[in-house]
């Protein structure tokens, strides 16, 4: 029999781990109250720390989420000091990680940056995971073995992967319960519906997934890598090789200045080179890994400020017609942008303009890319004829990536002409927070539902089933 967990007075906890954003809170509320990257900083550890923290240092990344860390030194002499927050130690890769927002946003000589998650948004390191999801509970001020957890999945989540996090939920978090849940199929719950196309444009994907009745219809799941961060890498290719005289010169990451080189600065005329003072001692000390988040950071502030999507199919003409938009770079260079602002978010819509640039486009196996609304009518196509009407008139659009300025009113053009005949309507929640944290408030509506609390995976149903049980029990 089912455990039942939650209610008043034990309240769910939820995590979403995206590519880009972790984000984790209580269910029942109607946004996450902790959010951080969801990359992480490490440095090689020390003679002293391998020697404190020796082989046990998983214990810290399994460590009660309170943050009481009980260990015992390499040589058993005495119990080894709890790590600050943030901080853990994986002494079989020799890393020292930092994670949560002074993990990656503070300066260190030689820090790496690097990320759990693969370009589909599957976990790889399931260590540094679970450091990541510690520090949320963390972050919370959360007791893992009292609040039962939800976790999300991407929908083309492998059985081996769902299995192992499964595991690290009982045995390294600790919880006394567990389900993990699927982040297309809460979108649409948080939509209010549960029979919906769920097109999500995050930071790694863009997808286009039928969900019927509650439940992803496999054989409709399309997926590709060019969501936000394509538009970003899109926008320093055009900065490097598109601006004609006025191109950055050097190796595209070293091209711009992110805010931790610059020590000072002088107020310059718009399209003049930057009269600013650097760090010399970062510049040699910088990992490459670390600048080029923190470039990636600057571009995708560069994309929020200028960058919008032209309401009709890409015309070069029609966008140097666009009025242009300034923006000043942290080292003082400033310009006025044009047909750059508005050529860089194609990599979602019309990604064969960068076909051939693998520096915007990851190389995919012998497959080309699709334009958003040719994903969307592939993914109709996988639906009974009989159901693609309602289908087309419940397009739920999700992620950050649909809060570029003039996305949906490009979307619902193309998606009109392409298919004259069907109705289409196209739901997007009006605010930032509904939209970009759509899966987490799914999963919190969820949690928080007093018919759910049968559904739970109890530790003791883990004891006697092993991990297969999630294959099971999570549909």
């Amino acid at each position: 029999m089912p455990g039942v967990y939650g209610g008043d007075e034990i309240n769910a906890v939820v995590l979403d781990p995206g590519a880009s954003i972790f984000r984790g809170g209580w269910a029942g509320e109607d946004q996450p109250r902790s959010i951080f990257p969801s990359h992480y900083g490490w440095l090689p550890m020390t003679e002293e720390e391998r020697r404190t923290y020796g082989d046990s240092s998983k214990t810290a990344d399994a460590s009660e989420a309170d943050g009481d860390v009980s260990m015992a030194s390499a040589d058993g002499s005495a119990p080894a000091p709890a790590p600050p927050r943030g901080v853990s130690f994986d002494a079989s890769k020799g890393r020292k990680r930092f994670v949560g927002d002074a993990g990656v946003s503070y300066w260190r000589a030689g820090l790496e940056v690097d990320t759990p998650f693969d370009h589909d948004g599957i976990v790889q390191d399931f260590d540094a995971f679970q450091a990541l999801s510690s520090h949320a509970l963390d972050v919370l001020s959360v007791s893992a073995p009292v609040h039962p957890l939800l976790l999300t999945e991407p929908a083309t989540n492998p059985k081996s992967v769902r299995a192992k996090t499964a595991e690290i939920a009982f045995e390294g978090l600790d919880v006394p319960a567990f389900y993990l849940a699927n982040r297309t199929v809460l979108s649409a719950f948080a939509s209010g519906r549960p029979t919906a196309l769920v097109v999500d444009v995050g930071a790694s994907q863009v997808s286009a997934i039928p969900v019927v009745d509650g439940f992803v219809l496999r054989k409709g799941i399309h997926t590709q890598p060019n969501g936000g961060d394509a538009v970003s890498r899109a926008l320093l290719w055009g900065l490097t090789h598109e601006m004609g005289e006025k191109n950055k010169s050097g190796w595209l990451a070293d091209s711009l200045v992110p805010q931790f080189l610059v020590k000072s600065k002088q107020p310059v005329d718009p399209g003049m080179p930057a009269q600013a003072t650097l760090r010399d001692d970062r510049l040699q000390a910088t990992a490459p890994s670390f600048r080029m988040y923190k470039t990636m950071e600057l571009l995708n502030d560069f994309k929020e400020a200028v960058c919008q999507v032209l309401e009709a199919p890409w015309d070069e003409s029609q966008a140097a017609a666009r009025p242009t938009k300034m923006y000043e770079f942290p080292d003082g260079t400033n310009d006025a942008f044009g047909p750059l602002r508005f050529k860089a978010p194609e990599a979602i819509l019309t990604p064969s303009l960068y076909a051939d640039k693998t520096d915007v486009l990851p190389a995919r196996d012998n497959l080309t890319y699709m334009g958003l609304t040719d994903l969307i009518l592939q993914a109709t196509k996988a639906v009974d004829v009989d159901a693609r009407a309602s289908m087309f008139s419940n397009i739920v659009c999700v992620g950050g990536g649909t809060l570029l300025p003039g996305f949906m009113d490009r979307l619902s053009y193309e998606l009109s002409v392409a298919a004259p005949s069907q109705r289409i309507r196209i739901h997007s929640p009006g605010n930032y927070t509904e939209r970009r944290h759509s899966t987490w408030l799914g999963g919190s509506i969820l949690a928080s539902l007093g018919t759910f609390h049968q559904l739970w995976i109890s530790k003791q149903e883990y004891e006697e089933h092993g991990s297969s049980i999630v294959h099971v029990r999570c549909k």
